[in-house]
């Protein structure tokens, strides 16, 4: 039988976060060299290459680079999972989480049934709200994780758990309006993707205004459907009713989700409740590459 080794499995996942040799050994505590040196012993036990490379970069990992990165997530949160139950068998008490609205309509509440079956004896506390008050709980010691949007945070960084497109989208049935100032459906003030798009507009010096103001998703959805705007947001969240915005507004930065734990030591349910939440983001994505 072939098997795998985690610690070289964990060094090729932090290469694909990164897209770094140097960062991911800073990131795993070891040199440069000795990541070099396990990613070429792994490629030489599958017998094809893993990344690819381009001067000396890494650009992006191979068709069998990612479907081993893909199972390779799953590995590490079990092997860790495990880890954590038979050396912590106290694994319990009461962990305060704080996400954005948008995520408890989409990908959040698959991984929260599953970590409560996982563990019964962790009691969660929920918190809604825009990243930047999250960020503030967070700070105060109200929160013990918060997970948070942002536009301009470091891709590379270790607590990125998933980047994707910022688009413009509207109603499928409804043109974008030719007409200026041009409506925007937006969540409340503060939200970072409001920020980003309104900064945008104005750069390119296109006029707008607000005609629909929202703290959750469901809402916004429907004012974009029905015509009344169009809305900048992650790509994730596109559904029935509407479409992209394919050309005739400015280019959105990437969407970036991140995990920061409260000061001092990370609670070990924090822990893994961030990592199934990674593991769930990226399985996803290789499902619908493959449907």
């Amino acid at each position: 039988m072939r098997n795998f080794d985690t610690d070289v499995l964990r060094a090729l996942v932090a290469i694909a976060d990164t897209t770094s040799f140097s960062l991911a050994a800073a990131r795993l505590g070891r040199s440069q060299s000795a990541i070099s040196l396990q990613i070429k012993r792994l490629e030489e036990q599958v017998g094809k290459a893993l990344l690819t490379r381009t001067q000396g970069r890494v650009s992006g990992p191979t068709a069998e680079g990612r479907l081993l990165i893909d199972y390779a997530r799953q590995i590490l949160r079990l092997n860790d999972e495990v880890a954590e139950v038979l050396f912590e068998p106290s694994l319990g008490g009461r962990l305060r989480v704080g996400v954005p609205e948008e995520l408890m309509e989409s990908a959040f509440t698959g991984v929260l049934d599953e970590f409560s079956r996982a563990y019964p004896r962790v009691t969660l506390s929920l918190n809604c709200d825009l990243s930047v008050q999250l960020a503030s709980l967070l700070e105060a010691g109200e929160l013990d994780v918060a997970l948070l949007k942002s536009v301009d945070a470091d891709p590379r960084a270790k607590d990125t758990l998933w980047h994707e497109p910022l688009v413009w989208m509207r109603g499928i049935a409804h043109p974008v309006p030719q007409a200026r100032p041009l409506p925007i459906a937006v969540f409340q003030e503060g939200c970072v993707f409001r920020v980003a798009a309104l900064e945008r507009l104005a750069r390119h010096d296109i006029a707008w205004r607000i005609a629909f103001t929202g703290h959750s998703y469901a809402g916004l959805r429907h004012a974009v459907a029905s015509g009344l705007a169009v809305s900048p947001l992650p790509l994730s969240l596109l559904s029935d009713g509407l479409e992209i915005v394919g050309e005739g507004l400015p280019r959105l930065p990437q969407a970036r989700l991140l995990a920061r734990f409260a000061s001092g030591q990370q609670m070990p349910a924090a822990r893994r409740l961030v990592a199934m939440f990674r593991e769930h983001l990226w399985s996803g994505r290789r499902r619908e590459r493959l449907a």
